[in-house]
Order: structure tokens, then sequence, then C-alpha cells
């Protein structure tokens, strides 16, 4: 008599550059609670030494998928190691599966920022966008996404090239483009933002829907086009002329402002504010190089803007 045993293992993992995903394929249907993070572990070496990565885990029937929160480096070695996991009928994987893996990429055109510049404030909203491409695309696209954050979760625009950079758009009317050349490996073109605030930009080449390269360094900029005496402080005015933040016992005088900054004296989003009255500041508080003391962040909203 012959007893059939089917062995609970892995059978394939793959890599999607693309998703940032790895897809690790089983036999059986897999246990959800037993995969976590000491069960499936990610080591990147994209340092030299391995350290744990930052990951995501998800279990969909057969399939435990790995997405990891960064973009991974592209032809760089990750380690993967699982083991104790069980599927769905209590059976746990045969041998512990220890292996490096790599995310391939046949798109090596490497794509850099050279405008805007780290950290670089505007003034206007129109501003030069260039990007720097080695080994240009024969065919295929760059794509540039401008976001409100470096993670890119809150996407402002995806601004779309083709290779020849003839064709150029933004998905957002909030972003207009024109002037657009490339010319010696250099995509360059004008950008006219309807936005206030800080901004993070990034870009790559894509070949084709399925063959991308990998994300450029982020850059961060700002573009500051309201004047501080035209900002509405009515809301720090009013919040700030109650007796009881800042008790006076000689002179029952509500905190009022009494002069503030002119927009030729903003640097880098500040600003100065002088009060009518000395203020009690906290017991930890520190000041800049200059002296000044910095009591909390401030935000303006243009009204209309979504």
């Amino acid at each position: 008599m012959t007893v059939l045993y089917n062995q609970f293992c892995v059978i394939d993992v793959v890599t999607d550059l693309k998703t940032k995903t790895i897809v690790i394929a089983t036999n059986f249907k897999v246990d959800p609670s037993t995969v976590n993070l000491n069960t499936v572990s990610l080591y990147d070496y994209s340092a030299g030494n391995g350290q744990l990565a930052e990951y995501d885990l998800q279990v969909k029937g057969k399939d435990i998928c790995i997405i990891l929160r960064d973009f991974p480096v592209h032809d760089n070695k990750y380690f993967l190691k699982i083991t104790d996991i069980y599927d769905a009928l209590n059976r746990k994987i045969n041998y512990s599966y220890n292996d490096y893996i790599i995310f391939e990429s046949e798109v090596v055109t490497d794509v850099q920022i050279l405008s805007p510049g780290f950290r670089e404030t505007f003034n206007q909203e129109t501003i030069d966008i260039k990007l720097k491409i080695a080994d240009p695309l024969a065919e295929g696209a760059y794509k540039i996404q401008v976001a409100s954050d470096n993670a890119f979760f809150k996407v402002v625009s995806t601004i779309i090239s083709n290779a020849t950079a003839e064709e150029i758009t933004s998905s957002d009317e909030m972003i207009s483009i024109s002037e657009n050349t490339i010319n010696e490996g250099v995509l360059s073109f004008k950008a006219t933002i309807k936005y206030n605030g800080q901004l993070f930009i990034r870009a790559r080449a894509e070949a084709s829907e399925e063959k991308i390269g990998q994300w450029s360094q982020l850059s961060s900029f700002t573009i500051n086009t309201i004047s501080v005496d035209s900002m509405d402080t009515s809301f720090l005015e009013n919040s700030l002329t109650t007796y009881d933040l800042f008790e006076d016992e000689f002179e029952r005088v509500p905190l009022a402002i009494k002069d503030k900054a002119n927009i030729s004296d903003v640097t880098d989003r500040a600003f100065y504010i002088e009060f009518n009255k000395a203020i009690k500041l906290p017991e930890d508080y520190k000041t800049d190089e200059d002296g000044y003391v910095c009591l909390g962040v401030i935000t303006g909203f243009r009204k209309g803007l979504k």
C-alpha cells in the first residue's frame, strides 16, 4: 500500500521592482497567524552589512507577499529567511528557506535631479526643472513625481515626458509645463506651480509599463509667493488675546502683535513677530545662533487652494 504525503514547502520566490514586492509562493494555503517579522525575515545588504529591511507582510492564499517600504536598490542583494510557518492544516514548513535574492531590472537608465536644488526656495511660481540622464532611453518615457510629503503618499502631480521630450504632460492643473527640451542627456522644462509651501520631487525612466528603472534621489524645494504682510493673521491675534496664557499680575493687558516682518525679511519660511509685552518662556527653551527663539510653526493657507 502506498501512502501519499505532500510536504508543505516554498516552491518559488519572485521579485517585482515596480511594486517593491517579493512574492513567496508555497504549495498549500498558508496560515496567516504564523507569518510575522520573526518567521519571514528580509535583510538589506545595500550598505555592505546585512541589516533588517523595513517591510510589511501580507498573506494571499498560498502566497506570502513582502512589500518594502523603501524602493529597493537595483541589483542589490537581499537575504531572505523563512522558518516556522505553517499551512492551513497546521503542517510546518518542511525546511527553512535561506537564500539571496535580487531585484532585477532591464532598465539601467539613471536619472538625477539637477534642478531644483535641495531645499531651494523660489519667490515665483515658474521654476526650472532639469534632469541629468545617464544612458538615455531610445523609446519609453521619464516619469517625474511632485508630492507634498517625502514618502510620496500625497502626489500633487505626475509629469510624463516621452524619450525625446517632444510630448510632456502634467496630471494636474496645479502644474503646467512649457519650454521642454532634451539635449546632451539633460531633460529640462519650465513648470508653473500653483502651490505655496514645501514640495518633494523624484524621477525615473520607464522603457515600458513592465520595464522600469529605480527612482532617483529625491530633492525638496519651496514655493513662497505669499507676502507675509498679505497673510491673514487674525487667527493668530485672536488666539493670543487671552489673559490666561501669559499671566501678568501687574498689568492686565491682552497679549497682542505689535510688529511683524516684511516680506524682504523672510528667510527659510521664518519671520519674526514682536508682541506688545514680555512673555514667559518654557524653562527648556533654546535660541538659534542669531539669538531667536522658536515659539512654534504657523502655516498660512491661501483661499481657494485645495
